[in-house]
């Protein structure tokens, strides 16, 4: 049986869990028990159950983010996508207060809310961008996609053309070689439009912070925001290469990765799985997605 909030309030699983995020975490539980409800952050069922059901849930994840980063070489770059009310971003951000934490959140009200958890928690390494993760890809890769599929779209012609060329006796040397010569030249054009547009792009600088938002990131996080065949074109192309995806995910895990298994390909993203998550002694485990970028 799950224990219930009243009991968590008090209990030893907190300081064994957050360590020294605990005194952050209990400013963020207060002020969702104050204020969750009313502003829609957290449904009315929730109140007695903020702990497990929303801020130790979240913390699940920080294993897997501290056993993905080497955070002794360089400032590790996390991104939460669709944070809504900060899970698991904020608690992230605030037990591993050596990454820089982006929240990426398309709502305006949820935006201000997570500007004022971010203040009221102190959160100095924690930004939050009113975007959509799609707003957010880099060009580069918007511009290999494109030459990906403009590439396939020409081979696929060039074929359709030389299976449907007239072929004689006399002509069989002479058509071949005049389909192929067209089909390489479409190519060519695919390439040289491409080559023009793939271009760097300097980080985004948050007005409310000193700290810069990269291009890519190490980590991507997201709990609750789509299915996988969604969530991968979304998050595989913000991740830096040997950056991976950790998603918090419910039972249904697995066969989210099986629909999605095309697009996490065609994103460059390898090794899907799902891992059992611990949550705090006694409290029942959650289910993590962990997807590799090539």
């Amino acid at each position: 049986m799950a224990v219930v909030d009243d009991e968590l309030n008090d209990s030893p699983l907190l300081r064994q869990v957050l360590g020294d995020a605990l005194v952050p975490m209990q400013r963020f539980h207060d002020k969702l028990l104050r204020e969750g409800v009313e502003k829609g952050i957290i449904g009315p069922r929730d109140e007695d159950i903020i702990w497990e059901r929303h801020i130790l849930n979240s913390a699940a994840i920080v294993p897997f983010v501290q056993e993905r980063l080497n955070t002794d070489s360089h400032t590790a770059t996390v991104a939460d996508i669709g944070s809504g009310g900060g899970f698991p971003g904020i608690v992230l951000a605030a037990c591993l207060p050596q990454c820089n934490v982006v929240l990426v959140e398309p709502m305006e009200r949820r935006v201000i809310w997570l500007q004022e958890v971010i203040d009221e928690l102190h959160l100095t390494n924690t930004v939050v961008l009113r975007k959509r993760a799609e707003d957010l890809i880099p060009q580069s890769f918007k511009a290999s996609m494109r030459h990906n599929k403009k590439g396939s779209q020409s081979r696929r012609h060039g074929r359709r053309r030389i299976e449907e060329q007239p072929v004689s006796d006399n002509s069989r040397d002479g058509s071949l070689t005049s389909a192929i010569a067209r089909n390489a030249d479409s190519q060519q054009d695919v390439n040289g439009h491409d080559s023009s547009t793939v271009t760097g792009e300097a980080g985004l600088a948050d007005p409310h912070s000193n700290l810069s938002i990269p291009q890519t990131f190490d980590v991507v996080t997201c709990r609750a925001v789509a299915p996988m065949t969604k969530l991968a074109g979304w998050t595989l192309p913000l991740l830096r290469s040997r950056g991976q995806l950790i998603a918090l995910k419910g039972r249904s895990a697995q066969a989210e990765l099986d629909k999605a298994a095309k697009e996490i390909k065609k994103c460059h993203g390898e090794n899907p799985r799902v891992c059992l998550a611990p949550v705090a002694p006694g409290l029942e485990d959650t289910h993590v997605v962990l997807v590799d970028k090539h």
